[in-house]
Formats: C-alpha cells, sequence, structure tokens
C-alpha cells in the first residue's frame, strides 16, 4: 500500500477515535475538568465571596435602542446580586437577585419587569439552581452538584461559531417539562465554560384565557456567553459576559442584548451581614 495512503488511514482512524472519546466523555470527567480550569481545589475553597464590577450595555433589536452605564455582580455559596444601570429613563436599571434561596426581580419603570427579568421569573431555577451569570459567580452550579442534586447528561460535542464545544444537558430537580431546555457548553481544549441556552416553547394548548396573540405558540431562547478569560489571582475567569434574549412568535420576533464588560474582581470581602437585599439601607 502506498505510504501516502497509510497515511491517510491512520489519519482518519486518529479522527475517528477522538470523536468517540469525545462521545464517551462522561458528565463527571467534564465537570471535573471544568473545575480545574477555573483553578486548583484550594484557589477554589479559599474564594467565600467575590464581587465583579465593570460596564453594562443594553440593545434592542425592535425597536432599535441601546444604552449602557455601570455593573456589579455579588456572590457568595448561597447568594447572587446582579445590578446594571442605564442611562434610560424608561429602562434605568436590571436587579436579579437571588437571596438566600428567595427570588427577587424587582419591577423597573410602568410596574413590569424587563424580557429577562420575566423570563427569570418564570423560570426560577436557573437562578435557584445557580446557573445565571455562570462562573462568575460564586453560586455557580457546578461548584456544588451535590447540593443542586440536578441531572447532567454529556451529549457530544457541537460547532458553534466556528469552535467545537462540550456540552451537557442539565435537569434541575423537580422539573420536569419538556418544552423547557438547559444545554450548559465547554471550550474542547480549555474546559472552560462558555455558553448556556435555555429554550423554552409554549404551545397553544397552554394558552389561558385574556392571552392573545400566542395562537401559533411562542418560541423562546435564552442564551449566556462567556469570553474573555483572565487569570486573578489564581482563578481564571470571564471578563466578558452577554445576554441574549429572542422570542419568535406569530407577533413577530424581537430580540434584546445586555453585556457587562468586567474590569476587576474582589475576592473575600467584608459584607455586612445585610448585604445581599435589595432593600434600602
Amino acid at each position: 500500500m502506498p505510504t501516502i495512503l497509510v497515511l491517510f488511514y491512520v489519519g482518519l482512524i486518529s479522527i475517528c477515535y477522538v470523536e468517540i472519546l469525545a462521545q464517551d466523555l462522561k458528565s463527571e470527567e467534564l465537570v471535573a475538568k471544568h473545575l480545574e480550569s477555573i483553578g486548583t481545589k484550594e484557589k477554589r475553597e479559599a474564594v467565600k465571596n467575590r464581587i465583579a464590577i465593570g460596564t453594562s450595555t443594553f440593545e434592542s433589536k425592535l425597536p432599535a435602542k441601546s444604552t449602557g452605564g455601570k455593573a456589579l455582580v455579588a456572590s457568595d455559596d448561597g447568594n447572587l446580586m446582579f445590578l446594571a444601570s442605564f442611562s434610560s429613563q424608561e429602562y434605568p436599571f436590571e436587579k436579579i437577585g437571588n437571596f438566600g434561596g428567595s427570588i427577587s426581580l424587582p419591577r423597573v419603570t410602568g410596574g413590569a419587569r424587563s424580557p429577562l427579568g420575566a423570563f427569570l421569573a418564570d423560570h426560577a431555577k436557573i437562578l435557584s439552581d445557580g446557573l445565571f451569570a455562570g462562573s462568575i459567580s460564586e453560586g455557580w452550579a457546578l461548584l456544588d452538584l451535590e447540593s443542586r442534586k440536578a441531572t447532567l447528561k454529556s451529549s457530544g460535542t457541537k460547532n458553534i461559531d466556528g469552535k467545537k464545544l462540550y456540552f451537557l444537558e442539565y435537569y434541575p430537580k423537580g422539573l420536569g417539562s419538556t418544552e423547557f431546555t438547559i444545554r450548559l457548553y465547554f471550550d474542547s481544549e480549555t474546559f472552560r465554560h462558555v455558553r448556556s441556552e435555555y429554550r423554552d416553547q409554549i404551545n397553544p394548548s397552554q394558552d389561558r384565557f385574556g392571552t392573545l396573540g400566542r395562537q401559533a405558540g411562542v418560541r423562546i431562547q435564552l442564551i449566556e456567553i462567556f469570553d474573555d478569560f483572565k487569570t486573578v489571582e489564581g482563578l481564571t475567569l470571564p471578563h466578558s459576559y452577554r445576554i441574549d434574549y429572542r422570542t419568535e412568535s406569530n407577533s413577530g420576533v424581537y430580540e434584546f442584548i445586555w453585556g457587562i464588560k468586567i474590569q476587576t474582581y474582589r475576592f473575600n470581602n467584608n459584607l455586612a451581614v445585610d448585604f445581599f437585599s435589595f432593600d434600602v439601607k
């Protein structure tokens, strides 16, 4: 057999072998590699709370609007506070909280929640399980899977935006809906968590009296994207965070994008006992 054919078959076998390994990578192995990508066990356990500080942006595709301001994400293993300000009278802020298991989603101007707040209110497990904000948060779900009691399923790899990513199906405890799905994606080389996808399908049969314009059903997706990873005090964490929200129905397509550029992480802060609250101190 000519040498070139031998090399071709060896290469083909190698590619197939790598693909088989990718399919056979168990969920616990993927999670373990992901945690190592953040930092050593000693470094991870040394952090009791953290605050990420940066700038915020908000963009609406329909109607077309854009604004920005400042952002803060504070967390420990049982609390998350997400704050983003915007230079807009119509939408002055976004506040998202999980304080000791109590979800807090203050309403914005007009007594209504933003599309992001409304989605999280309808899918509270994203907050209570520590999925929202990914590894930016000290309460990140994969740091303490045992207490979540969720079910994970390793589903191989997928190419997104030219990158090969491993992904896990995440099934929160007690959530049996087949219309709502959660997928977590990890870089195939570094095992950093780079993407979370939440998808919901509201079928026409679920329409209630008084809900108009949904006869054809509504498809909703919320995607978190994490990038610009840098090492700070032994932990490799994202410094770019983006949230894409999209709904599709017979009423049209609506898209909203939130962004945060993190400038500083601060660890083991001396926080007041009542720090994690949106109540005026």
